[in-house]
């Protein structure tokens, strides 16, 4: 049971990307190390409460506090002492375990104890040491500066992929709202769910109040819950919550930390709310009888072994729908591989793609050449003239046709056509134009997910699948 919390959170984690991001897990445990005894009493309650909810838990606790505001602060046992520690703790709970590192050095002595390694808020742009993390292999906590934007957060994101690391975190903390206080922009977390990867919001250290206290921080910890909440629905994937038995007896962020004894109703609460932002919006069916469903599910068939041509949007489709903008022009679009490797089987099965696009960006026809797409048009906000050609030069009709897109400038491409494909993320207005909402994100899978369907409705994926096992 020990091994299996670890190896279910670690899991949960590894497979962020190609899972329905349906599940919150938690970041819990008292700030700093105190003393053994108190970092076991919380492990304990945490795994209980990881075992009676299902849900992924890591515990995470300091040991040193490098950044308090009074050189007399408690700092914490260190860090031979500290990851002694947490080494019992994992081994005794099963917990995964998290503490922050603030020098390059500590990286790879703590690598040997930790399943995850954090980043301080205000040492998120130190490149030696977000590399230095990297290098580990390990899981990297990167929580974001009070006095970061979300958007400035690709660059320390990019710092730790350089060493080819891709599990990183990031952690929203609030920001610096004048002197000694903190607000906290929900817009962060969508902003950095863009990224694709697990985004964080740190509820307890968002209700601090910095340098407030004597010669420490100050806080209000009745903030913690709303604050939790308010994430929860905006978006975030996982909740930093420090706990402690006694929070006014606490050595370090007593007055901003959750009770201990709090923290179980809270979790439901968090887990119910996640249930419901995640619960499916209204798709075709939604609400109907059995039989109506499987009236739908057929007319959805007959519609699919009618295709003959896939006409595919890029941004948002074909992409997850960011654009980095570098130097001198540079523009970086994120493709998916499975998404290519399903259009080289549809192409191999007879079907004919096209590519059409707002945006006009070099990188398109690069990647259409790439899948031998030979139809690509690009700046063209009105796409109904090139349905039309396309007709026209393919000998089709409309019904022959399925469309992906995922904003407002497709919706007339997706009420014409035979079949009318948009992603999760797509405004309320076009999925409601919409024949077929897919369960993978655009840049995700979403474009393999419409090929199966029309290949396996026409008869074909068989013959697909039979190629790899000849």
């Amino acid at each position: 049971m020990a091994h299996s919390l670890a190896q279910t959170a670690l899991d949960f984690l590894e497979a962020f990307a190609d899972r329905d991001q349906t599940q919150l897990f938690f970041i819990v445990g008292p700030c700093v190390l105190e003393s053994e005894q108190l970092a076991r009493e919380v492990a304990r309650e945490v795994a209980r409460l990881a075992r009676s909810t299902g849900a992924p838990f890591f515990f995470k606790s300091s040991f040193d506090k490098a950044n308090r505001t009074s050189v007399e602060s408690f700092r914490g046992p260190g860090i031979e002492t500290g990851l002694a520690i947490l080494a019992r703790v994992r081994e005794e709970t099963g917990l995964p375990v998290l503490s922050d590192i603030h020098m390059p050095k500590q990286a790879v002595q703590a690598a040997e104890v930790l399943d995850m390694i954090q980043i301080p808020a205000f040492l998120c742009r130190q490149t030696d040491l977000l590399v230095a993390a990297g290098k580990t292999g390990k899981w990297v906590n990167v929580k974001k500066g009070q006095f970061l934007s979300p958007d400035d957060m690709t660059h320390a994101v990019r710092k730790v992929r350089s060493t080819g690391n891709d599990r990183i975190i990031v952690t929203e903390r609030g920001s610096s709202f004048g002197y000694q206080d903190l607000v906290v922009d929900m817009r962060s977390i969508v902003r950095m769910k863009s990224f694709g990867i697990p985004v964080v919001f740190d509820a307890t250290h968002s209700a601090q109040l910095p340098g407030r206290g004597e010669g420490c921080s100050g806080g209000d910890r009745s903030l913690v819950p709303p604050l939790a909440r308010a994430a929860t629905a905006a978006g975030a994937d996982g909740i930093f919550l420090e706990v402690h038995p006694d929070p006014d007896r606490a050595l370090c962020d007593g007055p901003n930390s959750l009770a201990l004894h709090d923290l179980e109703p809270l979790v439901e609460n968090l887990l119910e709310i996640k249930k419901l932002v995640c619960a499916p919006m209204a798709r075709p069916g939604q609400g109907k009888t059995s039989s109506e469903l499987r009236m739908l599910e057929k007319t959805l068939q007959e519609k699919l072994q009618k295709v003959r041509l896939l006409l595919l949007d890029v941004d948002g489709i074909m992409t997850d729908g960011r654009i980095i903008f570098g130097s001198e022009g540079l523009e970086i679009k994120s493709f998916d591989v499975r998404d290519g490797h399903g259009i080289k089987l549809a192409k191999r099965s007879g079907l004919d793609l096209a590519v059409v696009t707002g945006r006009e960006s070099e990188i398109v026809p690069r990647r259409a050449a790439e899948l031998d797409i030979s139809r690509v048009y690009q700046r063209i906000w009105d796409k109904r003239p090139v349905l039309d050609d396309l007709l026209t030069e393919l000998g089709l009709t409309a019904d022959q046709v399925a469309v992906m897109g995922d904003d407002v400038v497709d919706i007339p491409l997706l009420r014409r056509a035979g079949v009318g494909f948009t992603v999760p993320e797509a405004p309320l207005e076009v999925l409601q134009a919409a024949h077929y909402v897919t369960r993978r994100s655009g840049g995700r899978g979403a474009v393999r997910e419409v090929i199966e369907m029309i290949l396996k409705a026409q008869g074909k994926w068989d013959a697909v699948l039979a190629r790899y096992y000849e």
